[in-house]
């Protein structure tokens, strides 16, 4: 298999994977391999290089109509530690259904779930202005 098909079969399976808000998240994938996702695969979502907060390493989309920010945080290496989703409040029912439907809830707002081998902890954290959907390894 040439390159460029392995390529194409990699952000194909990816997106596959991807395709629903929460089926997968991201973390371990290089920098790189999400922003060809998320090209590929999320075109509501375009990523914002304006605003960079030098004291972090991240990638930063923002859906079309601004109630959605997505913030994946990188290591030295690149690669994806850490998503945390920043919601408008019209938002905040339909996502804690899906967290609710998708996930064991372990508390008032956090749930777990097991992708592959690997467990991660969701937080839902209500902000004045937003709320924000945190995901990480557990």
């Amino acid at each position: 298999m040439r390159a460029s098909m392995k390529i194409v079969f990699l952000i194909a399976i990816f997106s596959f994977f991807s395709a629903g808000l929460y089926c997968q998240n991201f973390i371990g994938m290089h920098k790189d391999e999400i922003i060809k996702i998320m090209d590929a695969s999320h075109k509501n979502f375009k990523l914002n290089t304006s605003n960079v907060n030098p004291h972090y390493k991240y990638l930063k989309y923002e859906d079309r109509i601004n109630e959605i920010t997505v913030l994946y945080f990188l290591s030295d290496e690149n690669e994806c530690t850490l998503v945390r989703k920043m919601y408008d409040y019209s938002n905040i029912n339909d996502v804690i259904r899906e967290l609710n439907e998708k996930y064991k809830k372990t508390g008032k707002n956090t749930w777990e779930y097991k992708y592959l081998i690997q467990k991660y902890c969701v937080e839902l954290t209500e902000g004045e202005w937003f709320f924000t959907v945190t995901i990480k390894k557990k």
